[in-house]
């Protein structure tokens, strides 16, 4: 099994496959460059001062993501207007979302193709090695107390790299890229995770949403988010918590009278939680289990969806679908889209009973470790 400590160790990272090498395509950029604080509030304590009831002040990473969207939008860069899509409540329980966009395209997300710096196959390709206007910005930890936005700078060695996808499902929708040493991480890993968490912090806006959706394919990991105008439905489910570490500790805790297999990590102290779930994660993969991930809440609440392990596909469905949000291209889908149609498609890739058990006894045992 592949550890925490390991995922942190430099020398245990340089025996893994060789990444792609972006080293040619980033030596010439000079993008704009958010900086963290040093003074992480995943490190040195909790978030739970941040509130969705008082955004009176818009927070700069919050603002430099919008503008430079925005500025790609009116640019033409993006395939249509989203801001137009006609979006809708399913009746029902579960009050499943819609949204009718015959423009949207699965294809626009990062594919199968060649690597033309190394000439490497089965690469997923991002647009913007071809397009660089599509590189919106990148951030980065900092040594400084307090964040810092660079308006040019060059790509520094380890960070996100913020990109807009052509093809957005929502307002603001753009892909996160980690990378370090001039490289693309391939796997899932506490650093990723960190850097990931600490921009759902400091974005600081409630209708920011992360997602991420394992693929063992993928030469490169990388992550979306988006603005949602209302929650995702699973955020309403009620929760049945089996682990908890005290009263401000980390709780865990499966969603009940839903139709995908799915677990809910909340915590005010982050570094845990990215730990314990960086951990989880880990041990998915080597198990060969699909899962996506949704980052809510700035963070504090994160949502694990399991999906059966099937020969032909992993992650049948995207995190926001497993949320409960879906995209239809026809008029006549859109119109009689129903909540049994939909409970049906999440139930069907759903995990079964006995493996998400297995999940469940999976978590307790490793986030007690770290408890402890």
């Amino acid at each position: 099994m592949v550890t925490v400590e390991q995922l942190q160790d430099d020398n245990f990272l340089s025996q893994c496959p060789p990444p792609l090498s972006l080293q040619g395509i980033f030596s010439d950029i000079r993008i704009p460059l958010y900086r963290f604080g040093s003074n992480s509030v995943l490190d040195n304590g909790s978030v739970g001062g941040i509130s969705c009831l008082i955004e009176e002040e818009q927070s700069v990473l919050d603002s430099i993501l919008l503008a430079q969207w925005e500025d790609r939008m009116w640019k033409g860069l993006f395939r249509y207007d989203v801001t137009t899509s006609e979006i809708k409540v399913i009746g029902g329980r579960r009050k499943f979302i819609a949204q009718f966009n015959e423009g949207w395209s699965r294809d626009c997300m990062p594919k199968l193709g060649k690597n033309k710096i190394r000439h490497q196959k089965d690469v997923f390709e991002f647009s913007w090695m071809e397009r660089q206007e599509e590189l919106l910005f990148c951030v980065a930890s900092g040594e400084k107390l307090n964040p810092e936005l660079v308006l040019s700078a060059a790509v520094p060695d380890c960070g996100l790299l913020i990109t807009i996808n052509s093809s957005p499902v929502e307002y603001g929708h753009v892909f996160l890229v980690p990378h370090s040493s001039y490289i693309l991480h391939q796997f899932l890993d506490a650093r990723s995770l960190e850097l990931v968490l600490r921009v759902a912090v400091e974005v600081n806006n409630c209708s920011f949403r992360l997602f991420y959706d394992y693929s063992p394919s993928a030469s490169h990991i990388y992550f979306q988010a988006c603005y949602l105008q209302i929650p995702l439905p699973v955020e309403f489910m009620p929760l049945d918590t089996f682990f908890g570490n005290g009263q401000e500790g980390m709780r865990i805790s499966s969603v009940t009278d839903y139709p995908i297999k799915t677990l809910v990590f909340e915590s005010n102290h982050l570094n845990m939680m990215m730990v314990v779930l960086a951990e989880i994660c880990s041990c998915l993969q080597e198990k060969l289990i699909p899962y996506n991930l949704l980052i809510s809440d700035h963070g504090k609440r994160i949502f694990l969806f399991f999906q059966l392990h099937t020969s032909e596909n992993f992650c049948t469905l995207s995190a926001w679908e497993c949320g409960g949000y879906f995209v239809v291209k026809s008029r006549s889908e859109f119109d009689q889209a129903t909540e049994h149609a939909l409970l049906k498609q999440l139930t069907t890739v759903s995990l079964d009973d006995e493996g998400f058990q297995g999940v469940k006894r999976l978590c307790c045992t490793i986030a007690s470790k770290f408890a402890s």
